[in-house]
């Protein structure tokens, strides 16, 4: 078994959307300390550490935001739904870790480093930074990535020497913690481990021997498996209230990759989701996009919620953007090139498209599809049907039909019992009786004909049997 920890950096700052790139200096204070900077505080001198008024001195502007354990815990848990596209069992490590069982998935992702890649391809899109370790035991993968160790531990025999060298603060005690055990000279891990297992419990506590225990190996690690939601709800506060649809994008892209690493998870795909863009106390604005089939592609996602959000008159500055998806729907499982990526039908994929396109631009409901209606006559055999839609019944087994029909039969001349349209009309095919409707007032009794001109144009006629010798033509096959 095989764990992969994901331990992330700048949750604090990372919590706010795009606050790490804005160009304004952000920090995360903690009391009347410097908690988190963004680059732009770290190129101005601004560090960790410092005091907040030494921070507001060199920076005039400087934005501040207090840390707020809560916006990491909703951080953790969306990171944790996008991290599920990578394995089914996943532990959360609060307040800033993600353990994940890959034992399992290896082979679906060509092995260790491929599957590596792809998380670390998969945390640039959601503009997060983590260490990626991996170990036999959930609890080294642990301490390892805190400590930014990130060289893979696949032997047990081999975990001891790592762990050995791991320093006694990555165990994530308290100050007088740390320093206790600094005063029983033990720096390492390795320091700890070789104390007698009883001295260690009576001078240190039981729950710091479990600990070590269960990072070496010698004790069960149990986890509690995260469980996804059915439905999905995430949110992201803005840093600076905005109408800049620019600034807003990054928070999108960002819940986007949470639901649809869901959505993977779940072999399911979504057919609307509603983004909500708040204002402060006013009413949220929400943007409700829709698909044409189920689908869980973030970039197609974005790109019809960019397409709302340009068309969006924002009544006043965004301070926080959700996403909500009230319905999710099965798929079944999807192909996969030697890269391990979804493959599909390009011409469907481009017809989908055009119509997803289309509906969230006009809107869906001006979208229309015809389809085959179960009614025997011609002007009510046809129903407008939204986009992929299947008809309501199938081909009828007749004489064939064309594709156009008159908004209404015209009268033809006639001679000797003869139709003529530019010329006198062959008929090659027919009849084809058609006597229905007697119930709604608008009964037809007609006999159709296949026909073609001197021209070399084919025809749909047909005979009345209420008006003899009357013939009208009703369509034109192409």
């Amino acid at each position: 078994m095989n764990w992969c920890c994901l331990h992330f950096i700048r949750l604090p700052m990372e919590a706010l959307s795009d606050a790490d790139n804005a160009p304004e200096p952000w920090v995360i204070t903690q009391g009347s300390r410097v908690m988190q900077c963004n680059r732009q505080a770290t190129q101005l001198g601004i560090r960790a550490g410092m005091q907040t008024a030494a921070a507001r001195a060199i920076a005039t502007g400087l934005r501040e935001r207090v840390h707020c354990p809560r916006r990491e815990s909703v951080a953790l848990e969306q990171l944790a739904a996008w991290a599920s596209q990578f394995s089914p069992r996943i532990s959360l490590q609060p307040p800033r870790a993600l353990l994940l069982e890959i034992g399992g998935s290896l082979k679906y992702f060509g092995g260790l480093e491929s599957m590596r890649q792809r998380i670390r391809h998969g945390l640039d899109q959601v503009s997060h930074q983590a260490w990626i370790s991996i170990a036999p035991t959930p609890t080294a993968a642990w301490l390892l990535a805190r400590q930014g160790d990130c060289t893979p531990v696949l032997k047990r025999q081999d975990l001891a020497h790592r762990l050995n060298a791991v320093p006694v603060t990555a165990l994530e005690l308290e100050p007088d913690r740390i320093e206790a055990i600094h005063g029983l000279g033990c720096h390492r891990i390795g320091d700890l481990h070789a104390l007698p297992a009883d001295s260690l419990a009576r001078r240190l506590g039981r729950p710091l021997l479990a600990t070590l225990q269960k990072a070496y190996g010698e004790r069960p690690d149990p986890r509690v498996d995260w469980q996804a939601p059915t439905s999905f709800q995430a949110g992201i506060d803005i840093p600076t209230e905005t109408t800049r649809r620019d600034l807003l994008r990054p928070g999108i892209n960002h819940l986007l990759g949470a639901l649809c690493g869901q959505l993977r998870r779940m072999e399911a795909g979504v057919m609307q989701l509603h983004c909500g863009l708040h204002h402060g106390d006013d009413p949220i604005t929400w943007l409700t996009v829709g698909t044409n089939r189920p689908g869980r592609d973030p970039q197609r996602l974005a790109s019809l919620l960019d397409q709302k959000l340009e068309a969006s008159a924002l009544p006043r500055g965004v301070t926080r953007l959700s996403i909500q998806v009230d319905e999710v729907h099965s798929l079944a499982p999807t192909g996969h090139d030697l890269l391990g990526d979804e493959t599909g039908d390009g011409e469907a994929e481009a017809w989908h498209t055009l119509v997803e396109n289309l509906g969230n631009r006009l809107g869906r409901e001006r979208i229309q599809a015809l389809t085959i209606h179960d009614e025997h006559r011609p002007e009510f055999a046809w129903r407008y049907t939204p986009p992929g839609e299947a008809a309501d019944a199938p081909v009828p087994d007749t004489m064939a039909r064309p594709a156009w029909l008159l908004a209404k039969p015209q009268r033809l001349t006639s001679q000797g019992g003869q139709p003529h349209y530019h010329g006198p009309l062959v008929i090659e095919q027919g009849p084809e009786r058609i006597e229905t409707g007697w119930w709604d007032g608008q009964d037809i009794s007609r006999d159709y004909y296949q026909a073609v001109t001197p021209a070399g144009e084919r025809l749909w006629v047909f005979r009345s049997r209420r008006e003899p010798g009357h013939w009208y033509l009703h369509g034109l096959f192409s």
